[in-house]
């Protein structure tokens, strides 16, 4: 399928002619993912293979994109490599007996925003807390003890020591 990215898809029309997207996305065009990232950098992947489930569109949905993120160990960047598979069947969520092991996606199935889509899936598949993994070179913030028993070089510091001189008076 040949329309333009920026151009709102038909599912219903999708549907009908079990069709298949493929696009790539610049990860720098994502506003919202672009905010959560350390470098905005690369692009996404989405393959999309729509059909009909009885009366109602839907679309398998596969995402794949590498990020840059920042490491809460050590805020330093880390990569990580975002897959995602998804079901999605395009009706409103409080509609009866949609079918089964299918998200509902509300909004009118003539105009979907494929990249709002994309953008949507790829927020979704995030980690919580982006760290570097067990193997990864991950240095430890400064304070904290590297192996188990070392105690910090620094000397310990107690902010409120002179608190309780202040409380007598």
């Amino acid at each position: 399928m040949s329309t333009p990215p920026d151009r709102p898809l038909d599912v219903l029309g999708l549907a009908r002619d079990r069709a298949l997207v493929e696009r790539e996305f610049p990860i720098a065009g994502f506003a919202r993912l672009r905010d959560r990232l350390a470098e905005p950098t690369g692009s996404a992947h989405a393959r999309a293979q729509f059909g009909l489930a009885g009366q109602w569109p839907v679309v398998q949905l596969a995402l794949e994109a590498d990020v840059v993120m920042s490491c809460q160990r050590c805020l330093k960047p880390v990569r990580r490599k975002l897959t995602s598979e998804s079901r999605l069947v395009f009706a409103a969520e409080d509609t009866p007996e949609l079918p089964g092991d299918y998200e509902a996606i509300g909004g009118d199935p003539r105009m979907i925003d494929f990249a709002a889509l994309v953008e949507d899936e790829l927020l979704l598949g995030l980690p919580l807390v982006p760290r570097h993994e067990a193997n990864e070179k991950c240095a430890p913030p400064a304070g904290v003890a590297k192996e188990a028993g070392e105690t910090p070089s620094t000397e310990m510091r107690r902010p409120f020591v002179g608190l309780k001189d202040l409380l007598k008076h």
